[in-house]
């Protein structure tokens, strides 16, 4: 009998047995839906599901999928949020410093009949914290809107 071949198979049957224990054990912790899983935040009684950030009693999320802004506004719905409504200088940096140099939507819209921009609260932006660079007419229309990455969730 080969020895050298016995021990190779009994090595191979062990690290399987090891591999398979550690996926199943670990597999749920990474890739587990985030609503059945909160973390704790620096603001007692407030918790934000996994993969939130807490600020200022609120808690938001980035997304890594590529949506238009309708699609995000409809996927915040169901997650019971709205996109983020930029209301404060705080909150701006906040914003800034999460989403580093990604771009990100937030809950501003323009209305075409009344010439202005909105947010999805319907309160009339101000024009303080975000600025709305000059875009073509083309752009303006929802189906030419430009695609980026992801949506901030508040």
């Amino acid at each position: 009998m080969n020895w050298h071949m016995i021990i190779s198979g009994l090595i191979v049957v062990v690290l399987k047995i090891v591999g398979t224990t550690l996926f199943l054990l670990y597999f749920p912790q990474i890739f587990g839906p985030s609503h059945e899983s909160f973390s704790p935040t620096g603001s007692y009684g407030t918790v934000c599901p996994r993969r939130w950030d807490f600020h200022q009693g609120r808690c938001f999320f980035l997304s890594t999928f590529e949506m238009s802004w309708n699609k995000s506004k409809d996927y915040c719905e169901t997650e019971e949020s709205t996109l983020a409504i930029v209301n404060t200088p705080e909150k701006l940096k906040f914003l800034q410093d999460i989403t580093a140099a990604e771009k990100y939507f937030i809950g501003l819209l323009y209305q075409n009949a009344e010439k202005r921009w909105y947010w999805i609260n319907n309160s009339i932006f101000n024009g303080k914290y975000v600025n709305i660079p000059h875009f073509s007419r083309e752009l303006c229309l929802p189906r030419m809107r430009p695609k980026i990455s992801g949506f901030v969730l508040e």
